[in-house]
């Protein structure tokens, strides 16, 4: 009677298992190496738009928006934590760098104190400085970047890039936040109800060929640079708002390029939905050793691939 015994083989990332059966067979069992799993990167999507004011001050967006993002500009304090850009490259029609914060703390490491013959504790200063990588299509003027959740999340990154925007207003560049109708249909088809919906409006760039009538109704024959709609039923009401084809849907699509904020409130599940909360994203296996230019690659890739859904058909 034989006996039974497995081997372990170890391939970078997979690990097989060899059992021996009867008869001489074999069985292969391939299981994942465990602590070996690749690292995502995460990455977001904002819309860098003119408002729709110009000013004398302003240049073609490509001058603006390096003005913006010189490193030698001042930095943006966040929650005590100043940020910084590092400086920006260009490629065909991308401009790609690096944004992330630069801040200090302590940590107690062992020494050798020499006096005493001793190894004792000491607090040092040690510095906790990260960023993330980004990349701008010039054309679309839509900005993909890396998150590194918790140190730098959607809105960390978000509140950095626009504070600097704000410290050169003359140029008049805001950011905007792109709102996919998927995720607000799953959100409205999981409560019992909508109660009541906001939308701010912006002004589309760079036409309006594509703007749902109802929006134009708003912004366009009122001549209004911006507009809020606010929708509400009332506390003795049993019914829902009527998302599907009324202004409600209109505002949403709208908000698919970038130009509307919705905020919604429901009953059961989760009860809120805010636009800029529920960002679209995308992420991707990559290699633990992948470096910068292959990272950076990568976002572009990905930018590409989102621009192709968002603008499909569309003349921009």
């Amino acid at each position: 009677m034989g006996i039974n015994y497995f081997v372990i083989i170890y391939l970078t990332k997979d690990k097989f298992k060899i059992h021996e059966l009867t008869g001489g067979e074999y069985m292969v069992e391939l299981r994942q190496k465990k602590g070996d799993d690749m690292p995502q990167l995460m990455v977001c999507y904002l819309k860098v738009a003119r408002e729709p004011q110009s000013t004398f001050f302003q240049q073609d967006f490509k001058t603006d928006i390096q003005v913006v993002i010189n490193p030698e500009e001042k930095t943006v304090e966040r929650y005590g934590r100043p940020w910084r850009f590092s400086q920006p490259k260009t490629s065909n029609d991308y401009l790609s760098g690096k944004l992330g914060y630069i801040a200090s703390g302590t940590e107690t490491k062992p020494f050798y104190d020499e006096e005493h013959h001793d190894f004792v504790q000491q607090t040092v200063d040690t510095p906790l400085t990260n960023y993330v990588l980004w990349t701008l299509d010039l054309s679309k003027q839509i900005l993909a970047f890396e998150i590194k959740p918790p140190d730098i999340k959607y809105h960390s990154f978000r509140g950095a890039f626009k504070g600097f925007l704000m410290k050169r207003p003359e140029l008049g560049l805001e950011i905007d936040d792109f709102l996919e109708t998927s995720t607000f249909l799953a959100w409205a088809n999981e409560v019992k109800r909508v109660t009541s919906f906001k939308a701010t409006l912006r002004l589309p760039n760079p036409n309006w060929s594509k703007v749902p009538k109802s929006i134009q109704d708003v912004l366009r024959k009122t001549e209004a640079d911006k507009g809020k709609i606010e929708l509400n039923k009332s506390k003795d009401s049993t019914n829902s708002l009527n998302i599907n084809d009324t202004i409600i849907g209109d505002a949403i699509a709208y908000g698919e390029y970038g130009y509307s904020d919705i905020y919604a409130r429901g009953e059961k599940g989760e009860r809120t939905f805010d636009s800029r909360r529920d960002s679209p994203s995308d992420q991707t296996d990559v290699a633990k050793d992948i470096t910068e230019d292959e990272k950076k690659e990568i976002i572009t890739n990905m930018l590409e691939q989102f621009i192709a859904r968002k603008y499909e058909n569309e003349d921009q």
